[in-house]
């Protein structure tokens, strides 16, 4: 199915369309510019349009922005929501006033809670196996390395205990 070319599109049905898709989910400003580039819309009225919608305060990258971090933090680290807010266009000091409630305490709790609701990922048997199958799902996950660490050391310390205690053997007196 194809759109009519970017000449047919003024800025009311510019507008339509950006509040069709708003009506779905929130994006920021440089994604709704980026839907109307693809459309070929004319970059005067992309603007008009934009422009409208921040009228009508229906276009906040912040709170987009805060809404993305509130609603991944507990399941995504802070490098994975970075590079999130930046693939969705959010302005740098944006993106960063979001992230900044994400402190390393909150960071190792999430992490800790991943690894939690995981941990049949990782019972292999092998636990140093299972230690790094750990780390790199944290990773993945975009937990900074300090928080992965103590993370993954916090959930496998029962684990790392010998099976068996070597016997010590004192010389009872025997020369």
């Amino acid at each position: 199915m194809s759109g009519p070319s970017g000449s047919d599109w003024d800025a009311p049905r510019a507008v339509a369309y950006l509040l069709r898709l708003l009506a779905r989910r929130d994006y920021t400003r440089a994604e709704l510019d980026d839907r109307m580039r693809r459309k070929a819309v004319a970059d005067e009225v992309r603007v008009a349009a934009l422009g409208r919608l921040a009228e009508l305060a229906l276009l906040d990258d912040r709170r987009v922005a805060e809404g993305h971090v509130r609603g991944r933090s507990q399941r995504k680290g802070r490098l994975a929501l970075r590079r999130d807010l930046d693939r969705r266009g959010v302005p740098e000091r944006v993106r960063d006033a979001a992230l900044a409630p994400l402190d390393d305490a909150q960071q190792l709790d999430a992490a800790r809670e991943v690894l939690a609701k995981h941990a049949w990922r990782f019972d292999a048997g092998d636990v140093r196996k299972d230690r790094a199958k750990a780390a790199a799902f944290l990773a993945r996950r975009g937990f900074a390395g300090d928080t992965v660490r103590t993370a993954v050391e916090t959930a496998f310390d029962t684990a790392e205990e010998p099976a068996f205690e070597p016997a010590s053997f004192d010389d009872g007196g025997v020369a």
